[in-house]
């Protein structure tokens, strides 16, 4: 739709234009002239003269089909031009801008159509001419007249500036297009930019979330269930020492199986708090809870799983960097304890004193990562968009590596310095 509004405003302009140039140039050829014209001319250039103004205010047609009627009567009227004049009088420079303004408007075919008409008519004319088959004026021509070089002025002049105004026409709305581009994507970047810190925003809230009910289940759940038990074990003891043998049997069946039943419901608790935010991320850091991860998985799993630490450096990352990098460790070992059917997993970080890079490879399967990702997120599985908007919000780059049967690599660069702020301004990032 916008592509058509320009272009029909492109047309209306050189509707005008012609309009405006077609009058004066029939003037000029009907009289400025060194000789008397037939009737037949004054028939045929009059009509020009008039056609173009009258088909630029004709209300019934469309911008593109006045258009088309307004270059078919320009080149007409230069191919008639041509046989009663020769290439003399501005014709050729009325056939060159018609075919220019037909490649602008009408398409680049049917502009090389116009040119090869028009090449053929200068060939068929010359062929006449020379034949003795059609007589030239040889006053139209002569250049020892002053008329003739008047008129051959005012009308290169006149078709120049035709041609001026049309290109311009073309020129302002491909610059003014480009400039609403470039504003369009600076408005993108920001949005994107935007999005990018909301996305961060969101979460760091989910993980404050998780973080505080990791904390619930852990102190207030887990103990109230400890607690619980330690009640249950005493009762057992005070039971079997004031009961008799058969229902001291039988109480203390039916209290072990409580405690059971609460130990394995410690036991979930632990591995939810766990899951939701492992404590040792807040409490040592990145690496030992990477490693603590990575070794409860590789125990319950049967996936042998290795953590390579390179370029050690002093000192703790910023929190956020350190959940961004745990999270997507956590999602690839998930991804290929799922789907990729592997041996052996490797997790390295590197770190130095601009940036901290993280790579999770695995022997496993593999895929067509141009082709799958993009189909499973269709399909709803953002794990890996999920992982790759993690570190885009964070300033970082993330890659994706495999092929069927070669297993998979996970790459990820984050700065450790926080992210350039956002600036206000619609302009550029």
């Amino acid at each position: 739709m916008a592509a058509d509004t320009w272009r029909e405003s492109v047309l209306r302009g050189m509707l005008t234009a012609a309009a405006a140039v077609a009058p004066a140039l029939a003037a000029l050829a009907l009289f400025v002239r060194p000789s008397p014209r037939s009737s037949i001319d004054y028939v045929m250039i009059a009509s020009a003269g008039i056609a173009l103004p009258a088909i630029r205010l004709a209300p019934a047609l469309s911008v593109r089909l006045r258009a088309s009627a307004a270059i078919a009567v320009l080149f007409i009227a230069g191919i008639y031009v041509l046989t009663r004049a020769g290439f003399a009088a501005g014709v050729t420079v009325l056939l060159v801008s018609t075919c220019i303004i037909g490649v602008v408007y009408l398409g680049r075919r049917l502009g090389f159509v116009l040119i090869a008409l028009s090449a053929a008519a200068h060939v068929v004319v010359g062929v006449l001419v020379t034949r003795g088959i059609l007589h030239l004026d040889p006053s139209e021509v002569d250049p020892m007249l002053m008329q003739n070089w008047l008129r051959m002025t005012a009308v290169t002049s006149l078709l120049a500036a035709l041609l001026a105004m049309v290109i311009d026409s073309v020129i302002r709305h491909v610059e003014a297009s480009s400039r609403a581009a470039t504003h369009a994507l600076a408005e993108l970047r920001l949005a994107y930019e935007r999005l990018g810190k909301l996305h961060g925003r969101v979460e760091a809230a989910k993980e404050d979330e998780r973080r505080f009910l990791a904390h619930e289940l852990h102190d207030e759940l887990g103990q109230t269930l400890t607690a619980l038990k330690l009640r249950l074990q005493l009762g057992a003891r005070a039971g079997n020492g004031g009961v008799g043998n058969g229902g001291a049997g039988h109480g203390t069946a039916g209290t072990a199986e409580a405690i059971a039943l609460v130990d394995e419901l410690i036991a979930r608790v632990r591995k939810m708090s766990v899951d939701l935010r492992p404590p040792l991320l807040d409490e040592v850091g990145l690496v030992p809870a990477l490693r603590a991860y990575l070794e409860s998985q590789a125990s319950l799993s049967g996936v042998a799983m290795d953590l390579e630490e390179a370029g050690r450096e002093a000192g703790r990352l910023p929190p956020d960097l350190e959940i961004v990098c745990f999270r997507v460790a956590q999602e690839s070992v998930t991804n290929v304890l799922r789907h990729a059917s592997a041996r052996r997993l490797r997790v390295r970080i590197a770190r130095d004193g601009s940036h901290i890079r993280l790579a999770v490879r695995d022997d496993g399967s593999g895929f067509d990562a141009n082709r799958e990702l993009d189909s499973a997120a269709a399909q709803g599985h953002l794990g890996v968009v999920g992982m790759r908007e993690r570190v885009r919000a964070r300033g970082g780059s993330f890659q994706v590596a495999s092929r069927p049967g070669e297993g998979t690599t996970v790459e990820v660069e984050l700065p450790i310095s926080s992210p350039r702020p956002l600036t206000s301004s619609g302009g550029g990032p």
